[in-house]
């Protein structure tokens, strides 16, 4: 078992011991990266050990999630750690989460949520994390599911800047089992269609632009069709010191820098890098294809290449949005203000802007509208030492007009109904001028 300190280990075996007491289970999750990388986690140790269970993605603890209570034990994965008032958890309820939270457990609830125990769930553990520390305590075989935490971890991007906490703990553990190298943070068939596709780090001019790419590597002397694994150690490091200069002329956020380059790693019994399953699975998810990870990964053998075509429309689909959204932004004293078309594009959308095209000097709120109002929020480190906290700003705001919100400190997301979007944005950004001080 990793290290962790001992009343978080003794729940973790507590979880243990009603999953193998229980033969049937009924697992919820969230449908982006972290979420799906954690629900493949926790299935696929569910069938090691011959149980029946039923998986269902949702957007957020919905109606469909109540009617399931009292039947069977419940796993919910990547939801928020507060338990629906409509769940009955006589037949237990394990919750793998790492959000904020306020209030105490219900009784019949197994709680693994990190910050209880004394852990940043920002920064040191998702729920792939938790779901992986799970699979362990079941059965420590279950190692070789490490990729899935590899890629939970970097769909909630706490691989930037170097893995810390749990996460960190893990990684060192595995590290006879599983080697990483720094590299560059590019993948696709060719350096010029990983830089034309990058949106973490984005760069403006290039990404999105597949011509200024291939004509951006032509002047360092660079064949841009050369697959990024093929790549020399010196034409790496032109490239590097290239598109660091791009990243200084656009005045991108400081962690915007730390995406460039990264704890890389190649995983060749599924063929793939951790980056590379991170980006599809969260494509998978975030294009209606929740389960498709989990089946590729219980032997599905066209699925690799189904979750590749998706990657591939869903960031081209994606550099648009941020284009369109980045040209008709709307500043006010506390942040920015952007609108998106797809519900599914509005985290991406608000994260890139916030690195690497507004300074970071501001968090970014993107909005979708439809018959509510969806939002999502992006800080950056520097602002939350500041003392931003987008799940206490947007929350505070939503719920003053009927709506509701949270998440994280850096990054959160709620709803609000249609007509109250203006007294959300006013309120709202008079919330944020008092964490940040800058009305």
């Amino acid at each position: 078992m990793i290290s962790i300190n001992e009343e978080y280990a003794s729940k973790f075996e507590e979880a243990r011991k009603v999953i193998e007491k229980e033969s049937f289970f009924r697992v919820f999750s969230h449908y982006d990266g972290d979420g799906v990388s954690s629900a493949l986690i926790i299935a696929e140790s569910l069938r090691r050990l011959h149980k029946g269970f039923h998986l269902s993605f949702l957007r957020s603890m919905e109606l469909d999630a109540k009617k399931e209570s009292g039947e069977h034990p419940i796993i919910l994965s990547d939801l928020g750690t507060e338990v629906p008032s409509g769940i009955k958890p006589e037949a237990g309820v394990i919750i793998l989460d790492h959000h904020m939270f306020s209030g105490a457990d219900r009784q019949g609830v197994i709680n693994l949520n990190p910050r209880r125990y004394g852990y940043d769930g920002t920064r040191e553990a998702c729920s792939s994390t938790v779901s992986f520390l799970l699979s362990l305590a079941i059965d420590p075989s279950n190692y070789d599911l490490f990729p899935a935490f590899i890629a939970g971890v970097i769909g909630d991007k706490q691989n930037i800047g170097g893995f810390s906490g749990i996460n960190a703990k893990i990684v060192e553990d595995m590290k006879g089992r599983y080697q990483s190298t720094k590299d560059l943070n590019f993948f696709g068939k060719s350096i010029s269609e990983g830089i034309y596709l990058s949106i973490e780090p984005y760069f403006d001019g290039l990404s999105g632009n597949l011509e200024g790419s291939r004509y951006f590597l032509q002047n360092l002397g660079i064949d841009p069709d050369s697959p990024v694994s093929s790549l020399r150690t010196d034409e790496k490091e032109r490239i590097v010191d290239s598109l660091t200069i791009q990243l200084v002329r656009q005045n991108a956020a400081r962690e915007g820098y730390e995406t460039l380059v990264n704890d890389t790693f190649i995983f060749k019994d599924i063929g793939l890098s951790g980056n590379q399953a991170s980006e599809y699975f969260d494509a998978a998810g975030r294009n209606g294809r929740m389960g498709l990870p989990t089946s590729w990964f219980m032997g599905y053998e066209d699925g690799k290449e189904e979750m590749e075509e998706l990657y591939s429309t869903l960031r081209k689909e994606a550099l648009e949005q941020i284009r369109k959204s980045y040209a008709s932004r709307k500043e006010f004293d506390n942040f920015h203000l952007a609108y998106v078309e797809n519900p599914n594009l509005a985290g991406v959308t608000a994260s890139t802007m916030m690195l690497y095209l507004v300074s970071g000097r501001k968090p970014v709120i993107a909005l979708y509208r439809n018959k509510g109002t969806k939002i999502s929020g992006r800080g950056t480190r520097e602002l939350l030492s500041k003392g931003l906290d987008l799940s206490k700003a947007i929350g505070e705001a939503a719920e003053s007009v009927g709506g509701h919100g949270g998440g994280h400190n850096i990054a959160a997301g709620g709803e609000i109904p249609f007509d109250k979007e203006e007294s959300f944005l006013r309120r709202l950004n008079e919330v944020l001028g008092d964490q940040i001080g800058n009305t």
